[in-house]
């Protein structure tokens, strides 16, 4: 991992500690992950801890944004909203953050930047709720004239 700062390695090498952890408390952060298998739900929790990996190599906002709206689309499939897909990615960076802090006592910069990607994160959900209410009210006056 050559030029990678190292809150990035940390949290690499953090990353299989995150995964049981995740995997173990499931039931109490998402009741629809609750019903998953340990290995369907190790797949979805191992895609965001990717996608957060690559959030904090790149700062590449615009493939985090990518990623986060295909994460919401799945969610969605499964009956839950945009805003519950943000508690569940929130509970599963502040569950990465937590471990970095017991993991690196000396060192807060893993959990500071774990952190900095969950708001990150939220703010980018909530811009993307903003602007389908946008669209949304924007349809309205349409919708209306055509009930005439």
């Amino acid at each position: 991992m050559s030029g990678v700062p190292s809150y990035v390695a940390a949290f690499e090498q953090l990353r299989p500690q995150i995964l049981a952890r995740l995997i173990e408390v499931r039931g109490s952060l998402d009741h629809a992950i609750a019903r998953l298998s340990a290995d369907e739900a190790r797949g979805m929790f191992d895609a965001v801890l990717h996608a957060l990996a690559t959030l904090l190599v790149t700062g590449d906002h615009t493939l985090h944004r990518g990623f986060l709206h295909s994460f919401v689309a799945v969610r969605s499939t499964e009956g839950v909203g945009p805003d519950h897909a943000q508690r569940l990615l929130v509970a599963i960076a502040d569950t990465a953050a937590t471990l970095a802090r017991a993991q690196h006592p000396n060192d807060p910069t893993v959990a500071l930047a774990i952190n900095h990607a969950a708001r990150l994160t939220a703010r980018m959900i909530n811009d993307g709720i903003a602007e389908e209410l946008e669209r949304r009210t924007a349809q309205l006056p349409a919708a209306a004239g055509g009930r005439r």
